[in-house]
């Protein structure tokens, strides 16, 4: 049975999560800051995410939904997002493809847009959510829009069909610094008109950690739960 669909102009949002574990969270920065500290940054990341979400979610009439993966971590992420997040077990197996599944469920809902984006971005606020929003619902049918990522990749996709996350999502070399360029050239190859907005960054590395402290320190309101974090972090330093 399909989904009840909401108002015309709304717009689904899916926040792309898993449960913060040491062992499987956040497994590159837990190189060099420890495994436990690094599932606990993952919590605070999310809890941040999805704050901001919420708030894009409560001006720009956004429809928020998580889809997570493994299976088993559901009441987990239920006790960190609460109530105003459905919760949807999503693994295809290729990220791709369930980034596809995510967006089609999406739309299925919302048919006047649908996007999706990660939950390592405690500095994305609730304006640049909002105007992803805003840019998709006035787009062409064939529109798109990206918040692209320091990486090299994206860090939100949003799209007017399910045609256009099928040419977008295809297979490809994901977690590398050629996914934004693939998915711009896939987006030209189907006549997809790309609206990009201003780059931000995901929490990968030591690299990024640093700069998130230093971002910290530059606005005092940002990202309160990642702030907790970082400082409980510190004073754990030798």
């Amino acid at each position: 049975m399909s989904a009840a669909r909401t108002g015309s102009d709304w717009i689904g949002l899916g926040l792309m999560c898993k449960p913060p574990r040491p062992g499987t969270s956040k497994t590159r920065l837990a190189r060099t800051i420890g495994a436990d500290a690094a599932a606990r940054l993952s919590r605070a990341f999310l809890e941040d995410c999805a704050r901001s979400a919420a708030e894009a979610a409560a001006i720009a009439r956004l429809k928020p939904r998580a889809f997570f993966r493994p299976e088993d971590g559901r009441q987990e992420l239920a006790d960190i997002l609460g109530p105003a997040w459905p919760l949807t077990f999503a693994d295809a197996g290729d990220l791709g493809a369930t980034m596809i599944e995510g967006l089609a469920q999406l739309l299925e809902e919302c048919p006047a847009g649908a996007m999706i984006m990660g939950a390592d971005l405690p500095l994305m606020g609730k304006a640049v959510i909002a105007e992803a929003a805003e840019a998709l619902r006035a787009s062409d049918p064939d529109g798109v829009v990206i918040v692209p990522s320091a990486d090299g990749g994206y860090c939100l996709l949003g799209v007017r069909s399910l045609a256009a996350a099928r040419a977008l999502c295809a297979p490809m070399a994901w977690s590398t610094p050629t996914v934004l360029a693939e998915t711009c050239r896939r987006a030209d190859s189907a006549d997809l008109v790309v609206q990009s907005l201003a780059e931000q960054r995901d929490i990968d590395e030591q690299a990024d950690l640093d700069w998130l402290k230093a971002e910290l320190a530059r606005d005092e309101a940002a990202a309160p739960a990642t702030r907790r974090a970082v400082t409980a972090l510190e004073a754990r330093a030798p």
